[in-house]
């Protein structure tokens, strides 16, 4: 999950079946993100961007909007879990990872024994999802951080706890981990496919988005609690990032208790 905007859960339903031996069967685009865990069995998925199988202790995700041809290779058993969210993020491809952690197979079993398709909304059923999704993050993370190296990705970490500090740059950043600031950006880009600049600002971006979502904090309030040096820079820089002045977006999105 490399966009770091989070969204909500808004649907959940929660699905489980045995599968025999199919041809190929065309999917077409569903306005929901889907997530399934197969417990044995093999299938085959092909779509515009990617084809690739899909085995026995594997997760396969599928974002929505996309359509896709699947065939069952062999008798296959699985749970799914389609999904919808508060806001679309970027997850453009599908994708499929083996996954070893026996306490994230638990967890499918979990919403299995829970689920009530008829009902879109359970906080019970909520509750594990965000766990799961929690342990597939991390788990993403950590294949990720398996190439990239280690003060790239402290300067990764270091920017997620400091970002609100305003005195905080890549700068004073490359000086603390004693590397050059070139070296910074070049393998940071790199590695997480953006400069470290720019992963700043969707930090601090970000985290201005849910205070004036969430808070009555005056604009030059959320402005320091997010990093920038000043109000007048947080409009410029929000402005060019999302589309439209901080106090505006409040307004159309602001969350009321």
């Amino acid at each position: 999950m490399k966009n770091y905007e989070r969204a909500a859960v808004s649907e959940l339903r929660v699905f489980s079946g045995i599968s025999k031996q199919s041809k190929k069967i065309l999917v077409n685009k569903r306005d929901f993100y889907s997530l399934s865990y197969r417990y044995c069995g093999k299938a085959q998925i092909k779509s515009e961007e990617t084809e690739f199988v899909s085995e026995a202790g594997s997760i396969t995700f599928m974002p929505k909007n996309i359509a896709y041809e699947t065939q069952i290779i062999e008798e296959t058993q699985i749970t799914a879990i389609h999904f919808k969210l508060n806001r679309d993020i970027d997850f453009r491809n599908p994708s499929t990872i083996s996954v070893s952690d026996k306490g994230i197979t638990l967890l499918f079993e979990k919403l299995t024994q829970g689920a009530v398709p008829e009902s879109p909304v359970d906080f019970s059923q909520m509750a594990v999802f965000y766990e799961l999704l929690s342990r597939l993050e991390a788990l993403e993370l950590m294949k990720n951080n398996e190439h990239i190296p280690k003060k790239i990705s402290l300067a990764r970490k270091y920017m997620l706890e400091k970002f609100s500090d305003p005195y905080f740059s890549i700068d004073t950043l490359a000086d603390t981990l004693g590397i050059s600031g070139s070296y910074l950006r070049r393998e940071f880009s790199r590695a997480y496919g953006k400069s470290p600049i720019s992963f700043l600002r969707e930090l601090r971006t970000g985290n201005a988005k849910g205070l004036l979502q969430s808070s009555e904090l005056s604009i030059a309030e959320i402005a320091e609690q997010s990093g920038f040096s000043s109000a007048s820079y947080f409009i410029q820089v929000f402005h060019k990032t999302v589309g439209c002045s901080p106090a505006k977006y409040r307004q159309e999105t602001k969350i009321i208790f």
